[in-house]
């Protein structure tokens, strides 16, 4: 690139060069046949007259070299002054009414220009040297060409130890990296001395790195969550079936194995549903439910069965109560899983004896659902973390916890439909 802006530049101010100096070599010519043809028609025409003329011009002149002829119409010359080798080179006759200072300044060392005398058969010649031309353009042109010789090499050094410290702060960027397995909190890249382009991508792939370690820690996290969690229902149903198969058994004791093996299957599929559903509002382009109009106050009463028989074994009371329009447009599984997991929670956390109350009330904007135990409530150290993955409330004695997805669905699920939890 460095070679190609000199050799441009080069190329163009030589021409300007060039063209500066024919055009004062025109101008030159002109001016001087312009006074050679005045002293002409101030002479009487004669042959001694004219060739005073031609000596008179010729003793002023001092630079460039020139010479001066005065030639008849038909050739013949009249009167002649100046370096004899100049008039040698162009012996003949020059064309009137044209240059020949063009390209020959390159080529030839003399350049001449004639000019007819108005009103006589005559014609006034000057021949140029344009040496001198020559070598004001040669001696340009050397100092072109070693400006040229000592740029290049040195944008090529220049260039090479740009490169080499860019690169070398590049290289041990990626050396930092290559040695990252997998992120553990501690693993980040250190870009010491490095261009600030090379800062900023080092910032950013820590920033990366960060993500990363987040959503290791949150996998592994909800992978020993869930692997436990679905351990002690499938070890349950496995226990009390082989414990029901040890003997021969009434059809009431074999029922009561199935009902409690049904619920543990519930719970099984519940886990597995909040699973599916927190995969795909995970994802980072998650597909756009299907929305139908339903009346949330009458699926709600539909839905909630398991949820009553629940409550009853428990010695609890569920009530559902409402009205208003309850209709809405809006993804029915979706919206009934945050009515079932609010009251699923509601029934978790309430004592036996205690009541919990729904609500399903039709506002001008929509549907208000407001679920009410009298369970502990939510712990201070909680409260802005409740609706995060994995995070859950101590679980009572006796009992298993939750999963730690059950608000972060709801809450994701109500977003989506443009409420508020």
């Amino acid at each position: 690139m460095t070679s190609a802006i000199v050799l441009l530049y080069a190329a163009g101010s030589t021409y300007l060069l060039y063209d500066a100096l024919r055009d004062e070599l025109h101008n030159f010519v002109e001016h001087e046949g312009g006074e050679l043809t005045a002293l002409v028609l101030r002479t009487s025409k004669m042959p001694e007259d004219l060739q005073a003329a031609v000596d008179a011009i010729s003793d002023i002149l001092e630079e460039p070299n020139c010479a001066f002829r005065l030639r008849s119409g038909d050739g013949t010359i009249l009167a002649r002054s100046g370096r004899q080798r100049l008039l040698d080179a162009l012996p003949g006759p020059i064309p009137t009414g044209r240059r020949t200072v063009g390209l020959s300044l390159l080529t030839t060392s003399v350049a001449g220009y004639a000019e007819a005398v108005p009103g006589h058969d005559l014609v006034t010649e000057i021949v140029v040297d344009t040496r001198q031309i020559q070598a004001t353009l040669g001696e340009y042109l050397r100092a072109t060409l070693i400006v040229f010789l000592i740029s290049v090499p040195l944008a090529a050094v220049c260039g090479h130890q740009t490169a080499r410290r860019g690169l070398k702060s590049l290289h041990a960027i990626v050396a930092q990296a290559r040695a990252i397995d997998l992120p553990d909190g501690t693993a980040r890249l250190s870009p010491d001395n490095a261009p600030e382009e090379l800062r900023e991508l080092a910032t950013e792939l820590n920033a990366m790195l960060a993500r990363i370690e987040q959503g290791l820690h949150t996998m592994r996290t909800f992978t020993a969550s869930l692997a436990h969690e679905l351990r002690s229902p499938l070890q349950n149903l496995i226990g009390e079936t082989e414990v029901a198969l040890l003997a021969p058994r009434s059809v009431d004791d074999y029922a009561t194995v199935l009902r409690s093996n049904l619920d543990d299957l519930h719970e099984l599929s519940d886990a597995v549903d909040n699973l599916v559903a927190y995969c795909r509002s995970s994802e980072p382009k998650p597909g756009v439910a299907q929305r139908e109009r339903f009346d949330l106050l009458a699926e709600a009463d539909l839905r909630l069965a398991r949820e009553r028989r629940n409550a009853r074994r428990g010695g609890t009371e569920l009530r559902l109560a409402g009205g208003g329009d309850t209709m809405l447009l809006a993804d029915r599984e979706g919206v009934l899983r945050v009515l079932r997991n609010l009251v699923g929670n509601a029934l978790a956390w309430s004592p036996p004896g205690a009541v919990v109350d729904v609500h399903v009330e039709g506002e001008p904007a929509g549907v208000r659902l407001v679920v009410e135990d009298r369970g502990p409530g939510i712990p201070a150290e909680l409260t802005n973390r409740i609706f995060e993955p994995f995070v859950t409330g101590r679980a009572r004695r006796g009992e298993r916890g939750g999963y730690g997805l059950g608000l972060t669905i709801c809450r994701s699920v109500v977003r989506e439909h443009g409420g508020r939890l």
